[in-house]
């Protein structure tokens, strides 16, 4: 398929990645605080509209189709996702990425995930540890053959009505299109050679790299670019 070249760089502060203020909740365990009008790119060239969502606890790309929330079964195919507030979302190793920045191999990105241990906390009586809420609470989030567990206007009007969900969110750096590894220090050894970690050791000697910041991001990738084989 022919390839979209996004030009322009989304940077959540004008200095680094740093989370708004919308928070997911239980009722409501979405990256966007509502749907947003997208279009979606597929592998085979096609491309449709949809107004989507990512799903936090199982990574699923969740989309309106009247008054039901459907669920996106084979991601596989999706090339890219593209939606009206220029938030480009890839799908990699199994993951939505939000895409931050890139040079012609390497695309920075960020992940966002519901913090697993945050669902098993203690609802019980005087702080006492019960799986019972945990439970509901994992349940509320599953997808029933491709309808999401509630209708769309039902999830609105309960978003408020729960607690606020934990989540993890990591940056990450996605190499030929195929391997993934953290932006940090440890992860981009973990996918070099010896001769690699050397450069790479003597290039952080070098530069004093902030692995928040969008612009020290985009230094290591240009290093990269310039050590690593593509085939």
């Amino acid at each position: 398929m022919k390839k979209i070249i996004f030009v322009a760089l989304f940077i959540a502060t004008t200095a680094g990645l740093v989370a708004g203020e919308y928070q997911p909740t239980e009722g409501w365990p979405y990256l966007y605080d509502q749907f947003t009008p997208a279009i979606v790119y597929y592998d085979n060239g096609k491309a449709e509209s949809a107004d989507i969502n990512v799903h936090l606890l199982n990574n699923s790309l969740h989309f309106v189709d009247g008054e039901l929330i459907k669920v996106v079964h084979d991601p596989h195919h999706i090339d890219s996702v593209v939606c009206e507030n220029n938030d480009v979302l890839l799908y990699k190793g199994n993951l939505y990425i939000l895409r931050v920045a890139a040079t012609p191999h390497i695309v920075i990105g960020t992940t966002s995930e519901v913090d697993l241990n945050s669902l098993t906390e203690s609802n019980g009586a005087y702080g006492n540890p019960t799986t019972t809420g945990a439970t509901q609470n994992i349940a509320s989030f599953r997808d029933h053959g491709n309808i999401a567990a509630q209708r769309y206007q039902e999830m609105i009007a309960d978003r408020h009505n729960t607690r606020t969900l934990s989540t993890t969110d990591r940056i990450v750096l996605v190499i030929n299109d195929r391997e993934i590894c953290q932006a940090n220090k440890r992860g981009v050894n973990s996918i070099l050679d010896k001769n690699q970690k050397n450069a790479f050791k003597a290039f952080l000697k070098e530069n004093k790299i902030k692995w928040k910041e969008t612009a020290d991001l985009l230094l290591v990738a240009q290093f990269l670019e310039s050590i690593l084989v593509f085939e």
